[in-house]
């Protein structure tokens, strides 16, 4: 084995995975583990890179051990490398295990808990090419694949620990979670009169300059001109879209409400004189603010 290899323990199509389109990583590959020695084999071929390794005990050699598997079977391949792989316990000599491309995140309760093994995950960015990553976890697990990314040209972003559930809050809210209310744009586009690729032009160009405009300044997009557009059409502008359009009118009203609860709220009324006069004084600030 060269020295501080890298080892990989595999399951799926890991060929497809950005695994195999990371030089710098390949050139480090040591043994490969899968579930037959002729499965290994065949992955070291197609990787050109490691070599077959036929039980986990060849893998204890390893500072860093890369799994990279379906999600259905990562709790499996877990279970059987804390109990075959003798995982060391010695102070800054633990192995580095580091979970490609799952959901879970290093805190979640696997067989790796208790081993002494340093773990993390890793998981590329949708839509980046491969250039941006995340990573959470053991900091020196993260620290040796950053440096490892560094090399293939890649960057590699930490996330704090345990948040990896809101950072696919963000991925799904920025991409699939709008894909109804892109869908509402383009429909209400193309009933009223514009073909398809207009409609996209114009759609695309609106997003676009949504997206930079909260960018740069946050909340602060949001004007009161937008805000009292919107609460006319609540109280008069939807209903000659729903007699033709009900489910356009009910995404539009939908989208209404949650835009307006997001950045202008209408503050609940608080009980009791103090509640009035805490509302008085609310009432007065804002008017001192549009006078500003």
């Amino acid at each position: 084995m060269q020295q501080d290899a890298i080892g990989l323990v595999c399951a799926g199509g890991v060929s497809r995975s950005f695994l195999a389109r990371m030089p710098a990583l390949l050139q480090q590959l040591g043994p490969i583990k899968t579930s037959s020695f002729r499965v290994s084999r065949q992955i070291s071929n197609s990787l050109r890179a490691g070599y077959a390794a036929s039980h986990y005990q060849a893998l204890e050699g390893c500072r860093l051990i890369l799994v990279s598997a379906p999600e259905d079977n990562l709790d499996r391949i877990l279970r059987e490398m804390a109990a075959r792989i003798p995982i060391r316990k010695a102070p800054f000599s633990k192995n580095m295990v580091v979970l490609c491309g799952c959901t879970r995140d290093s805190l979640s309760p696997s067989a790796l808990q208790g081993t002494g093994a340093r773990v993390a995950t890793i998981n590329p960015i949708p839509d980046t090419g491969e250039e941006l990553f995340v990573g959470e976890g053991d900091t020196a697990a993260i620290r040796r694949m950053r440096a490892i990314f560094a090399e293939n040209r890649r960057k590699l972003i930490c996330l704090r620990p345990g948040t990896k559930p809101l950072y696919f809050a963000a991925i799904h809210a920025g991409a699939p979670l709008l894909l109804p209310w892109i869908a509402t744009a383009m429909s209400s586009l193309r009933a009223a009169g514009f073909s398809r690729s207009e409609a996209a032009t114009v759609g695309e160009l609106l997003g676009t300059r949504a997206l930079r405009r909260y960018a740069k300044g946050g909340a602060k997009s949001w004007s009161r001109r937008t805000e009292s557009d919107l609460r006319r059409v609540l109280d008069a502008g939807l209903e000659r879209i729903r007699t033709r359009f009900p489910r356009l009118a009910q995404m539009y009203e939908q989208g209404i409400r949650v835009a307006l609860e997001e950045f202008s709220p209408i503050p609940r009324r608080p009980a009791g004189a103090a509640g009035l006069a805490a509302v008085g004084a609310s009432a007065g600030s804002s008017s001192l603010r549009r006078r500003a």
